[in-house]
């Protein structure tokens, strides 16, 4: 089975339930990178790639013509071709817009591949669980403190039983009342944090240590996720735990936080790691650190592959940014009492809204 033609569609979607906000962002849509590829067996794959607002044509234009001429004709074989094909556009770059790019590509080799086969990625992997724990999680720092405790009441009433909110208000003060607030709505269920890359290493101790009452899971991303160093210094500095992955995208690079002790729980990004191919890799090397995996975004993306994995830990849903939410499926698939149970069907089980996509194209 060869690949016999590669297609992409680039949507901007708008966020539908309002604008996002934290330290680094201000966000009005989520721009997709549809892929489909066809074999010579005419079976068609899918895949995504996403950005959080523009850079979707950039993300298109590598696919287009860069990787579809060096892969069309070439045996489906996803591992195999997606370590060619890295290989290939390591020239312009080992991560980053190379890699969001290869995400969707070898989501849909593993999507072809599996409906070839009439199985789901979880069988193709082999099932550890049914299903996986899902966190609500809200990009709502611009969120009064009464707007944002009336979202978390409305996830908690939703029947979810973990929670991610944004810190890094001018006055740590801030932080503290809103995380107390919080916690007199959920008890002591799950809460974690995250500093969107917010703060300098000679800063964040001192935003991290007085919230040391408030019993938080993780605080993600204190730091410049380019620094590992820092983390590690930081890590040393405060007994939360760290949360890094959103904006790390290699295995080498989740390598050196692992060997320096710098990270508590692996966050990988799906598409921007490159896919389910160097995912895999990554989740073994944090499985051989005794680290769990707690991916960034994609939620019906990465529930599959967390419940194929031993250290599968939870999954993220963005409130107003899940696939179903953007109306990018026809399929929705439903958080049910806290957890994702993946729908089992061929490859990855996602059937796309292409006319939502149509209507929203980037031309």
């Amino acid at each position: 089975m060869r690949i016999e033609s590669i297609e992409t569609t680039v949507a901007r979607l708008p966020l539908l339930k309002g604008d996002w906000r934290d330290t680094i962002h201000h966000v009005t849509h989520i721009e997709l990178v549809l892929v489909e590829i066809r074999s010579d067996t005419g079976v068609v794959g899918t895949g995504i790639s996403h950005t959080s607002g523009d850079g979707g044509k950039t993300i298109e234009s590598v696919i287009k013509y860069s990787l579809t001429p060096f892969l069309v004709g070439k045996e489906i074989s996803p591992r195999a071709l997606w370590h060619e094909a890295w290989h290939f556009l390591h020239d312009l770059g080992g991560a980053g817009v190379t890699t969001h790019a290869l995400g969707a590509v070898d989501i849909a080799l593993w999507d072809l591949v599996g409906r070839a086969q009439n199985r789901s990625i979880m069988d193709m992997l082999g099932r550890f669980r049914e299903k996986i724990p899902v966190y609500a999680s809200g990009i709502n720092l611009g969120l009064t403190e009464s707007e944002l405790i009336d979202q978390v009441k409305g996830w908690y009433d939703a029947g979810y039983r973990s929670f991610k909110v944004k810190i890094g208000k001018p006055d740590v003060a801030e932080d503290i009342e809103r995380l107390t607030k919080i916690r007199e709505v959920i008890g002591h269920l799950p809460l974690m944090t995250d500093a969107n890359q917010g703060w300098g290493p000679e800063y964040a101790a001192r935003r991290i240590n007085p919230l040391r009452g408030l019993d938080l899971t993780w605080v993600e991303e204190p730091l410049k996720s380019d620094d590992i160093p820092a983390h590690a210094a930081l890590r040393r500095q405060i007994d939360t735990p760290i949360g890094i992955g959103e904006n790390v995208y290699t295995m080498y690079q989740f390598r050196d936080y692992l060997v320096q002790n710098a990270v508590d729980y692996v966050q990988a990004d799906l598409v921007r790691v490159g896919g389910i191919t160097p995912y895999l890799e990554i989740a073994d090397l944090a499985l051989a650190f005794g680290r769990p995996m707690a991916p960034h975004f994609m939620l019906e993306l990465s529930a599959p592959i967390l419940c194929a994995l031993p250290n599968g830990y939870i999954a993220e849903d963005t409130d107003g940014g899940s696939l179903s939410a953007l109306h990018a499926l026809r399929n929705p698939i439903k958080v049910i009492d806290g957890y994702m149970t993946p729908n089992g069907l061929p490859g990855h089980g996602l059937d796309w809204d292409k006319e939502y996509f149509e209507k929203h194209r980037v031309s």
